[in-house]
């Protein structure tokens, strides 16, 4: 790695009560040898994003609440529903646009996987207990989030898969919702053994998504570690990124 790069790191102020280990993302970003530039994207509209992704060096688009389901055509009424906010949505959309734009590095993780896809095109189960059942637990309670609960499994020629040295991960997770569509100019690399997408790649590289959570994972998991450790060297090459 030839410099610490910074990451602009996407997160809503008001969930942080709510979100009990989201200190550990910030921990877990500055081990891997990066800069955290923590982004609050949920109380304001940030006019100034360009300006914002021109002075780092990649992009996490984090966990946090649902995103607006008018995104992706689904039901706004729907009960199980939490924490809407159309302006995170927006400032997260303007943010990944102008780093694709840049050619920079993004990790897209839970509802920011969900974002990207709804984005692109694709389209989620709302509630998976409710609308595709599985054996799979994929919500085990916020508490929860710092132990294992499932495997994936992972495309051998994934960024993830060589960020971690696997090809199949014990992970943690909590999520209710999924991909039920992926987005065209997505690839799947990821499953759980219920066959449900937990990763994505552009056909550049440039954005991975996963379902999991490595950067609240990794100080008691090896290959979440790595995860980190991988996309932070990728954000460090200069080659990566379109002068802008």
């Amino acid at each position: 790695m030839t410099k610490r790069p910074v990451i602009a790191v996407t997160y809503s102020i008001a969930e942080l009560p709510i979100l009990i280990h989201w200190r550990r993302m910030f921990e877990g970003i500055n081990a891997s040898g990066a800069t955290a530039l923590a982004l609050d994207t949920g109380s304001h509209i940030h006019h100034d994003m360009d300006t914002v992704m021109g002075n780092v060096d990649g992009l996490i688009i984090s966990g946090g609440g649902d995103i607006d389901p008018t995104l992706y055509g689904g039901d706004p009424d729907d009960t199980t529903l939490w924490g809407v906010n159309d302006v995170r949505d927006g400032n997260e959309i303007a943010a990944l646009r102008s780093a694709r734009a840049r050619g920079l590095p993004v990790l897209a993780i839970c509802r920011g996987f969900h974002l990207v896809n709804a984005s692109m095109g694709g389209t989620l189960w709302q509630d998976l207990l409710r609308d595709h059942p599985t054996p799979v637990r994929h919500r085990l309670g916020e508490e929860n989030v710092v132990h294992p609960a499932h495997r994936v499994h992972l495309d051998d020629a994934s960024a993830v898969a060589r960020w971690t040295g696997a090809i199949e991960l014990e992970v943690n997770s909590q999520h209710h919702q999924g991909i039920r569509e992926l987005a065209p100019g997505l690839r799947p690399v990821a499953h759980s053994a219920d066959s449900l997408v937990e990763g994505f790649e552009t056909e550049d590289g440039l954005v991975v998504g996963i379902q999991w959570h490595p950067e609240l994972f990794w100080h008691v998991d090896d290959h979440a570690a790595a995860l980190l450790r991988g996309f932070t060297e990728s954000c460090a090459r200069d080659e990566a990124h379109v002068p802008g």
